[in-house]
């Protein structure tokens, strides 16, 4: 069984069972939820003070910057007169279908739309007036843009895409970038009661699965070499 394999069967039962914990015991994420509320409808920091405005407003933008770049690398990539990105051409378009996918398509347009599941900072528990309710459960507390699951962890996570068709050494590194990168911002979006604990952990399992997609696809249709690591 090759590295990547094991690597998969891992992820696979980590979500499994992580997702069978935050169904079966809810109150972890409010547990978590609540070391980071004050009282009173205050929490630790605000999301627009100083130390977390930054991050929470710099990332989108870095985010935008880098599907441009790719977008445009891509594009370059079918000149003849760009030797050197012309046969990067492909890993170029697996990245940007990558970001595509995961991110935006995955997070942003379907998970965060259609989950329902409001944001700790409404919940009653802390001071709000909506309902918690567990991942993974279908909820009507919010409308769009909801709490399941985050963005910005999901778009932190992305790093992990720089080394996934490299070797097992690279692409371990970049997998545990990823899990530092992301867990700052988990944190980042927990402090002002943005997102529960399970919001910021399945928004790195879907950038990762995401990735997996996309490489299976771009397999399929002969896009990418085949792999024996």
């Amino acid at each position: 069984m090759t590295s990547r394999a094991i690597e998969l069967r891992f992820a696979l039962a980590a979500f499994g069972l992580l997702a069978v914990l935050f169904v079966a015991a809810p109150q972890i994420d409010l547990a978590a939820s609540a070391l980071f509320y004050r009282g009173n409808g205050l929490w630790a920091l605000n999301r627009e003070d100083l130390w977390l405005a930054i991050p929470y407003r710099g990332l989108p933008w870095l985010g935008q910057g880098l599907l441009v770049s790719l977008l445009l690398l891509w594009l370059l990539g079918f000149s003849k007169r760009f030797p050197t990105i012309r046969a990067r051409r492909l890993t170029y378009g697996f990245l940007l279908a990558g970001a595509l996918a995961g991110p935006i398509l995955l997070v942003d347009a379907t998970l965060k739309e259609h989950s329902g599941r409001t944001r700790p900072v409404n919940i009653e528990q802390f001071g709000g007036n909506k309902q918690f309710t567990p991942a993974f459960i279908p909820a009507d507390q919010c409308q769009q843009n909801c709490s399941f699951v985050s963005g910005h962890v999901a778009t932190a996570s992305f790093i992990m895409a720089f080394g996934w068709l490299g070797a097992p050494a690279v692409r371990r590194r970049w997998l545990l970038a990823s899990l530092a990168f992301g867990g700052l911002f988990a944190l980042v979006r927990m402090v002002p009661g943005g997102h529960f604990l399970s919001d910021t952990v399945f928004a790195w399992f879907a950038t990762y699965f995401s990735l997996w997609l996309t490489e299976l696809l771009f397999g399929k249709l002969g896009w990418l070499p085949r792999r024996s690591d």
